[in-house]
């Protein structure tokens, strides 16, 4: 139904119009209503507040606790910013520093951020899943998938440095409480296309890395032919 108070002004400035709206909506039970319509709305509703949470806590995270800015400088940002924060324009802010500004690397920030509100949320284990596509390359594969890996590389890179300069008390690093597997929905052709490009395949690969993995091994056997 047409709101006026939902016209004009910023989306920002809309949500909380929405959101009352969508939970008026979804708090409407009727004789006729059905279990699985009642499940969905509740799991609608739970999840707006767990998000208003979490968006209090990542707010309020790089701030005293009377929610006053943190001043801080270059040098000594990494004993003043709490966990998850950097120092920026002389004062503590949410991210990490070295994560890049990319599509995959602002899903990294937030992971790192909400890692490092773990005690905050009174979580001891997180499970997150993030994506990254632009993979089905039928048409001029090297020069596009050489972006595509560069881009993953730098976030990664980013993420694992930002969680190895987080020390804990027990002189460990976050990175050593992390495990990172990336792996793709489907694998591709070995040979090329008439488009230099690959088409869909059975194989698949998987990377696994974390402060306690014990990389630096290829497990699976290479293929004997690629006839």
């Amino acid at each position: 139904e047409p709101n006026s108070a939902c016209t004009g002004g910023s989306e920002h400035s809309k949500r909380p119009v929405l959101l009352e709206k969508m939970q008026d909506l979804n708090a409407k039970t009727q004789a006729t209503s059905s279990l699985q319509a009642e499940f969905w709305s509740q799991s609608f509703i739970d999840a707006i507040a767990e998000t208003d949470s979490f968006r209090s806590l990542l707010n309020g995270a790089c701030k005293t606790p009377d929610g006053n800015d943190i001043a801080c400088s270059g040098s000594d940002s990494a004993s003043v910013c709490p966990n998850g924060c950097q120092c920026s324009s002389s004062k503590c802010t949410g991210g990490g520093a070295t994560i890049p500004d990319s599509e995959l690397g602002k899903k990294l920030d937030m992971v790192f951020r909400l890692i490092a509100l773990n005690e905050a949320r009174n979580v001891n284990r997180d499970f997150f899943a993030v994506e990254y596509g632009g993979f089905d390359a039928h048409f001029e594969m090297v020069s596009g998938l050489n972006t595509k890996l560069r881009v993953i590389n730098d976030a990664i890179y980013g993420f694992r440095q930002e969680l190895k300069a987080k020390a804990l008390s027990d002189g460990s690093t976050l990175w050593d409480k992390v495990t990172l597997v990336m792996s793709s929905e489907f694998g591709r052709s070995v040979s090329p296309n008439s488009s230099a490009g690959t088409d869909h395949g059975w194989g698949g690969n998987a990377v696994v890395m974390g402060g306690k993995v014990n990389g630096g091994k290829i497990y699976g056997l290479h293929p004997s032919t690629y006839n």
